[in-house]
């Protein structure tokens, strides 16, 4: 890597995300992975290990390992001794779950000791109309104000569109979560939050408020994408991925190759000559959509976008868009790097683990997942 030692420790990923298998017990209707019950194959957990430490010896800039899915709570023991390794690695960890195992306070202080005692420092839950067709809300309280009451930082996303029957109104509503909120002092550990439930299949009547949508004239309100190149990504099938975004799955160009075959380290550095997933971090993608419009008038932002990463789809697998940016992006090249190695060198200065001397071992959460 061009810039020596130092040049190599002033980029890497903040997250790195496991999905060690697309398996869940529920089948959300607009699941981004088409997870089910059905699904099955998995990483084993010997390998699981082996990310986790290859990603803490090579990346200083490490701070949070996160387990999602499908449903990562179905590798039982093997999540307590992945989160353990993390732990040990001295890594923040998150797992995203649907809550499904927290059929009581009781059954949720056993798993969640488990985990606590592992190492867990996070725990984010998902729920809404569609979750709720397989796990009651009433699991998801259980598990969130228990993980709150051993001090870890428990979140619950509700799915949001415009159709959703559960809204935050209705969690805040429910009585056992209104008295945690009210009554417990873990209060300041739980965080709720709205997310935007986009669709994948056809048909779909899932629509947003007018404010949500991705638009060509609310360019000032976007920023660069804070998942590409910060979030390392291995995948059930051990393929290492740039993001983990919602379509990241349906992008070729996101897949780095085999996490098997190569060092995590090489495949995060060969992004490095990939030009868009740098303009991606900076600018992100309605911007870049935006440039391609200047050059080809025909181009025009999609009505439906509700979310960025249907934005960012449509730059890789609209074949006009990319023949235009493939003719174009030179135009860009010396603006984005610039501004992408300014972007590096502040972060740099303010990290303490790059100063002289400085471990670059300690855990600090940097970009949400």
């Amino acid at each position: 890597m061009p810039g020596g030692e130092r040049g190599s420790r002033s980029h890497g990923p903040t997250h790195l995300t496991i999905l060690p298998t697309y398996r869940c017990t529920a089948a959300c209707e607009q699941c981004c992975f088409e997870s089910n019950p059905h699904i099955s194959g998995r990483i084993p957990i010997d390998r699981i290990l082996d990310y986790i430490d290859q990603a803490a010896r090579d990346f200083p800039t490490l701070a949070l390992v996160v387990f999602s899915g499908g449903e990562c709570f179905l590798l039982r023991d093997d999540l307590d001794r992945a989160i353990r390794r993390a732990a040990s690695r001295n890594l923040a960890t998150r797992c995203v779950t649907n809550g499904y195992w927290a059929t009581s306070k009781a059954a949720a202080r056993r798993r969640l000791g488990a985990l606590y005692r592992a190492g867990l420092t996070e725990l984010n839950f998902s729920t809404g109309d569609e979750h709720q067709k397989f796990v009651p809300f009433e699991s998801v309280v259980h598990g969130a104000t228990t993980a709150a009451e051993y001090g870890l930082s428990a979140v619950i996303v509700i799915e949001g569109c415009r159709e959703a029957r559960f809204t935050m109104q209705s969690a805040l509503a429910h009585p056992m979560l209104a008295r945690f909120l009210e009554e417990s002092p873990a209060r300041r550990n739980l965080t709720l939050l709205n997310n935007v439930w986009m669709p994948f299949q056809e048909g779909s009547s899932i629509t947003q408020e007018d404010e949500i949508y991705r638009r060509g004239d609310r360019l000032q309100r976007y920023r660069g994408c804070d998942n590409v190149l910060e979030n390392l990504v291995i995948t059930p099938h051990e393929q290492a991925a740039s993001c983990c975004g919602l379509t990241f799955e349906h992008i070729p160009e996101m897949k780095l190759g085999s996490a098997r075959g190569r060092s995590l380290r090489d495949l995060y550095d060969s992004q490095m000559e990939d030009f868009i997933k740098i303009w991606l971090r900076v600018d992100g993608p309605e911007r870049i959509l935006h440039f391609a419009t200047t050059k080809d008038p025909s181009i025009s932002f999609p009505a439906d976008a509700m979310h960025p990463c249907q934005v960012c789809a449509r730059l890789f697998l609209d074949q006009r868009v990319r023949q235009v940016l493939q003719r174009h992006f030179l135009d860009k090249v010396p603006e984005v790097m610039f501004r992408y190695r300014m972007m590096r060198r502040l972060e740099e200065r303010s990290d303490p683990s790059f100063a002289p001397g400085g471990s670059g071992t300690g855990a600090r959460v940097g970009y949400g997942v």
